[in-house]
């Protein structure tokens, strides 16, 4: 049975797909990303919040913070959030987040499963469930504040249990966790793990700290690729007098067979992203100045850049495929954009939709699909950033949209601040949408 809020919300949407479209299709679509940021007569769907903000007296904020992680449960019933109590400084040592699920079907309910006092304003707490279980799994700081680690709970019997390190990434098959440490990764102050200093800091490419796996039944760790290894690899003619090296993120390939990680060096404006074996072996170069990556298989990777297209005579920004061959080169040139975003391959063969968001433009943030079969553009929302108007609120603070989708992809959430309530979580249904693609006339 679904909650009133719930029926109301796609009573509104199936509305709205009853309006016909000059192009016989009940939703907008655009032939170039330019177009879709500069029109203003967009056909946009409905938003459904299903974060409780509090009160003013009492706010809560609440967010996934990340993606392409599942946030929905196998049944597409419960949406994992983290919820915080403060916005717009940087995240303290006693910074504590509320960390639940919410029931889309009995009025949007928040169930609290736990706390964690790891957590960033970028990439969360690593919240996610586990492939192949009733497991629900995040990031927290020990108790003796010495170490990060993660926490495991069963949805089903409520049984807990913590795992010596913390992860980033699960093997499609949930058995093994990517991981590295995250108190020596410094990519910018809104992705920082506080409270625990580097044990590192002082050297440039360690050898006992690095990537690695760690068996999630066990917890059973090993340093699959140092990074006094890693240095060797991207400096061939010799390591930098000065700098510091870590590597930054991590990430299966579909069939969990390769995995692709970032490595950076802001001192020598080294950023890379290489793929390996999950024994850290074959290592290849994948592009340079990596963003946010995407597997559309096992043999090929999307991200955002300025990369030279392939028979292009000189660099342009957009969105690239890449073989994970060694080669470096772009395989293909998806669509030219000037604009980064947070892009995913929806579920389906051929990697045929995908969705991703834009920063704030203009005091905007864009959330759309692109469907590759037809080379069309298709506008989801235009929701304003309240979240620049909070007094000291930088860029290392902002709330990205971070489009996430149920398993079977016909329903998104994201968070924003388009309501001014702060980071809320919001729901999009898209089913439509996927069912009537364009057909390119």
């Amino acid at each position: 049975m679904r909650s009133p809020a719930m029926a109301s919300a796609i009573v509104l949407v199936a509305l709205a797909w009853s309006v016909p479209a000059a192009d016989d299709l009940p939703y907008t679509t655009y032939t170039r990303f330019d177009q879709l940021l500069g029109a203003r007569d967009s056909r946009y769907l409905t938003l459904t919040r299903v974060s409780d903000p509090g009160s003013r007296e009492h706010p809560a904020y609440t967010g996934f913070f990340f993606y392409q992680v599942h946030q929905f449960d196998v049944t597409g019933r419960y949406v994992l959030g983290l919820r915080v109590y403060c916005q717009g400084r940087d995240v303290r040592p006693d910074d504590r987040g509320d960390v639940g699920y919410i029931d889309l079907k009995d009025g949007f309910k928040w169930t609290k499963i736990g706390e964690t006092a790891a957590w960033n304003w970028q990439q969360g707490n690593r919240l996610q469930w586990r492939p192949g279980s009733d497991e629900i799994v995040w990031n927290d700081r020990a108790e003796d504040g010495k170490s990060f680690v993660c926490r495991v709970y069963d949805f089903r019997t409520g049984a807990r249990r913590t795992l010596p390190r913390p992860i980033y990434d699960l093997s499609p098959d949930g058995a093994t966790a990517l991981t590295h440490d995250f108190e020596r990764m410094k990519h910018f102050k809104g992705t920082e793990y506080v409270g625990i200093e580097d044990a590192y800091e002082k050297e440039f490419a360690p050898a006992k700290t690095g990537i690695w796996t760690m068996d999630m039944q066990t917890g059973r760790s090993e340093l699959i690729l140092s990074l006094e290894k890693m240095a060797k690899i991207a400096y061939p003619k010799g390591l930098p007098a000065s700098g510091h090296l870590y590597f930054f993120r991590e990430g299966w390939n579909p069939s969990g067979t390769r995995l692709v990680t970032f490595i950076k060096d802001p001192v020598n404006s080294l950023f890379q992203a290489y793929s390996l074996t999950p024994a850290g072996t074959d290592v290849r170069y994948l592009y340079a100045n990596p963003s946010h990556h995407a597997w559309q298989d096992d043999d090929q990777i999307m991200d955002y850049g300025r990369h030279t297209p392939p028979r292009g005579a000189s660099p342009v920004g957009g969105y690239f495929i890449f073989k994970d061959d060694g080669s470096g080169q772009a395989s293909q040139l998806l669509w030219p954009s000037n604009f980064d975003g947070h892009d995913s391959f929806l579920p389906g063969p051929g990697g045929d939709w995908i969705i991703s968001d834009t920063y704030v433009l203009a005091g905007y943030q864009y959330l759309f699909l692109y469907h590759r079969p037809t080379g069309r553009f298709v506008p989801l929302a235009r929701l304003k950033s309240t979240a620049e108007h909070v007094p000291n609120f930088t860029a290392e603070y902002r709330v990205d949209l971070h489009p996430r989708f149920s398993r079977d992809g016909r329903i998104v959430c994201i968070d924003s601040t388009y309501e001014g309530l702060g980071r809320q979580m919001y729901l999009i249904d898209i089913g439509a949408i996927l069912d009537h693609p364009p057909t390119g006339r």
